[in-house]
C-alpha cells in the first residue's frame, strides 16, 4: 500500500461514519479525479466500501479490513491479532491458536502412532482452504487470478511463521505454479525426526506445507489442484513445491 492509499485510510479511520469524495479531497488535498480512482482500487481490494446518500457516495472503512491488511500490507501479525474471551487469537473471522513449533512435531508423532501420515497433510489442506476461502470472501472473485495478488496470498506463510519463501512462479492460464522455500520450520523439525521416519518406512517430506498449498490453490484457482514436494529436504538447499491441475 502506497503513501496516498495509507493517507486515505487514515483519514477514514478518523471519520467512521464516512466521507464524500468532496470532503475527502478537501481534507487530504488530493485531486478529486486521482482520489476517485484510488477509492475504486481500494474498494476492489476490499479495504473500503460506500453507501449512496442521494447522488453522493459516502466512503467508509470496510469492517473486515484486518485480514486484508495482513495479506497486502507490511503490518506484522502481532499488531493485528486480537483475543476473545477464551484466549483465542483472531483476524476478522479467522481464529489462530499461537503455538510453539513443537506443535508440528507432536502432529507428526500422532500421525505416526496412528499409522496415517496423511493426517498431517489433511490438516494443512484444511488450513489452506480456510485461508483461501476467507481471502476470496473479502477481496472478491475477480481478483483471485491476478498474479501480484496470488504472490501476496502465498507469502502469507512467511507472516505466520512457516519459513522463508525464495521464489514463486505462476501460470494462471494452465493453472500451474511452483513455490520455492529457502527455509521451512517444518523441514527443520523433520530433520530431527529422520530416524523415526526411516524406522516406520515413511517418506520424509513436508506434508503439512504440501497440504496447505494444495488447499490454498484449489480454492484460489477454483478447480481441484494437487501439490507435490519436488526436492527432498536433504538433497537440495531449496524446498520446491509443484502445483498443477489434478
Amino acid at each position: 500500500m502506497d503513501e496516498i492509499d495509507e493517507k486515505i485510510i487514515s483519514i477514514l479511520r478518523q471519520n467512521p461514519y464516512g466521507l464524500t469524495i468532496s470532503e475527502l479531497s478537501r481534507i487530504s488535498k488530493i485531486n478529486r479525479i486521482t482520489l476517485s480512482k484510488r477509492l475504486e482500487i481500494l474498494r476492489e481490494k476490499g479495504y473500503l466500501n460506500f453507501r449512496s446518500v442521494g447522488k453522493a457516495k459516502v466512503w467508509y472503512i470496510n469492517e473486515d479490513i484486518n485480514f486484508l491488511e495482513l495479506i497486502h500490507g507490511d503490518t506484522s501479525i502481532n499488531k493485528l491479532l486480537r483475543t476473545d474471551k477464551k484466549g483465542y487469537f483472531y483476524i476478522s473471522d479467522i481464529k489462530f491458536i499461537i503455538m510453539p513449533s513443537e506443535f508440528i512435531q507432536v502432529l507428526y508423532l500422532q500421525s505416526i502412532e496412528k499409522r496415517d501420515i496423511n493426517f498431517v497433510r489433511e490438516i494443512g489442506k484444511k488450513f489452506g482452504i480456510s485461508i483461501g476461502t476467507t481471502y476470496k470472501m473479502y477481496s472478491g472473485m475477480e481478483r483471485v487470478l491476478n498474479e501480484e495478488v496470488l504472490l501476496q496470498v502465498v507469502k502469507f506463510l512467511e507472516k505466520i511463521g512457516f519459513g522463508k519463501v525464495s521464489d514463486i512462479f505462476f501460470d494462471v492460464k494452465s493453472f500451474e505454479a511452483s513455490v520455492d522455500f529457502q527455509y521451512l520450520v517444518e523441514s527443520d523439525i523433520l530433520k530431527e525426526m529422520e530416524d523415526l521416519f526411516r524406522d516406520n518406512k515413511i517418506e520424509l517430506k513436508d506434508y503439512l506445507t504440501e497440504g496447505y498449498l494444495e488447499g490454498l490453490f484449489s480454492i484460489l484457482y477454483g478447480i481441484p489442484i494437487i501439490c507435490e514436494e519436488k526436492y527432498n529436504i536433504f538433497k537440495d538447499n531449496k524446498i520446491e513445491f509443484v502445483i498443477k491441475r489434478k
